[in-house]
C-alpha cells in the first residue's frame, strides 16, 4: 500500500483496525474454549454425584449412612411422619398399626405379631379364636393347647413399635422375633431358626 501511494495515516488506521479484529476474534475463541471446559466439568461432577435417600427413623440410621462418607454417594434423609401421612392415616393415636406383643399371663412368654389396622382388631381376633377354640393362630394355639390362662387387653398386649404396612413393618417384626426369641421368651409356636446377622449388626450400633 505504501508502494501504490497510500498515506502513511490510512495504512496504520487499517493495520490497527485488522489487528483489533484479530485479537477479538482470538479472544472469543478463548473464552468459547473455557465456556466449553467448564460445562464438561459440571457434566462430570452432576454425573459422580448420585444421591441415595435414608429414611431417618432413629439416630441409628445416622451411624449407617457415616459409612458411605468415603464413597460419591450424596446422603439425604427423608421421614415417615409428613403431613400427608398424619392426615390420611385412619389409626388412632390410642390404637396405631404396626408392631405388637401377646403375653400369656401363665408362662410370661410372648406371641410377636403385625397389623396394617389398628392392633385392637387385631386382639379381639385372637380372643374370638380362643373362645371358639380355634388355634388358627400362634397365640391362640399355644393358649388352648396348653391350657394358660389369657388376659385383658390392658395387660396383655402391648404395641412394641408404631408404623405402616410394608417391608418396613416387615422388618421390625422380624427384628423383634429374633431379639424375643434369643431371650428365650417366644412361644414356641414362633421358635426361628438361625439368626439374621443384620440384626445383630444394627442392635450392636445402637448400644453404642
Amino acid at each position: 500500500m505504501k508502494n501504490n501511494g497510500y498515506p502513511p495515516a490510512l495504512i496504520h488506521r487499517l493495520k490497527t483496525k485488522l489487528t483489533n479484529r484479530k485479537n477479538a476474534l482470538k479472544q472469543n475463541c478463548t473464552q468459547q474454549q473455557q465456556q466449553q471446559q467448564q460445562q464438561q466439568q459440571q457434566e462430570t461432577t452432576t454425573a459422580w454425584n448420585k444421591w441415595v435417600t435414608f429414611t431417618y427413623f432413629s439416630p441409628l440410621v445416622r451411624k449407617i449412612s457415616k459409612l458411605f462418607r468415603q464413597t460419591d454417594l450424596k446422603i439425604a434423609f427423608c421421614t415417615t411422619n409428613t403431613i400427608q401421612q398424619q392426615l390420611t392415616a385412619k389409626q388412632t393415636h390410642d390404637d396405631p398399626s404396626g408392631i405388637y406383643e401377646l403375653k400369656c399371663k401363665t408362662c410370661n412368654k410372648v406371641y410377636v405379631g403385625q397389623l396394617g389396622r389398628a392392633i385392637g382388631f387385631r386382639f379381639k381376633e385372637h380372643m374370638r379364636y380362643i373362645r371358639s377354640n380355634n388355634s388358627t393362630s400362634a397365640y391362640a394355639a399355644h393358649i388352648l393347647h396348653n391350657g394358660h390362662e389369657y388376659g385383658t387387653k390392658e395387660d396383655t398386649l402391648k404395641l412394641l413399635k408404631k408404623c405402616q404396612k410394608g417391608k418396613h413393618m416387615d422388618c421390625w417384626l422380624a427384628l423383634y422375633m429374633q431379639t424375643f426369641h434369643q431371650k428365650k421368651v417366644l412361644i414356641n409356636k414362633q421358635q426361628m431358626g438361625d439368626a439374621n446377622p443384620l440384626f445383630e449388626i444394627a442392635k450392636t450400633l445402637h448400644s453404642t
